[in-house]
């Protein structure tokens, strides 16, 4: 009985740290990023809030000076959950978030339909995110931990 229980303790300390590999503090390095729009910074705080439940707070700056803050809740199980937060319409909005060690990829749906898809990667050495979305403005945003 020890040892399953030994076992199941370390696999679930295991799926932990894969998953914290994107909690934490991000900062868009602009320069590394190919935006869709006129972004002149973002910062990103992404904190676990359960199991596979994640709030996402972005705090972004466009060149005309705008200040936009959106916070997104996702649940990362790989099934449909309605959208909710602040900052965004929310009325028929759904996600799929399905997360694999150091890979995230959200499928974004408004009624039904795929509105776009974004892939997020963080480096081997857990310093770098890199955000690729199709669909709803393609573009690579890359952000440094802060």
């Amino acid at each position: 009985m020890r040892p399953t229980a030994i076992i199941l303790g370390t696999l679930l300390l295991a799926v932990t740290a894969m998953a914290s590999d994107f909690t934490g503090t991000w900062k868009l390095s602009l320069a590394k990023s190919k935006p869709s729009n006129d972004l002149a910074g973002e910062t990103m705080k992404i904190e676990q809030t359960g199991p596979h439940a994640y709030r996402t707070t972005i705090d972004s700056v466009l060149k005309s000076g705008q200040k936009e803050h959106q916070e997104i809740n996702r649940i990362c199980d790989g099934k449909e959950h309605p959208s909710t937060g602040v900052g965004f319409k929310q009325e028929g909005a759904t996600e799929i978030c399905e997360q694999m060690s150091s890979t995230r990829k959200v499928t974004q749906k408004r009624d039904g339909k795929v509105v776009s898809e974004f892939t997020s990667t963080v480096s081997s050495d857990g310093k770098v995110m890199t955000n690729v979305r199709k669909g709803g403005g393609d573009e690579t945003l890359v952000f440094e931990r802060q």
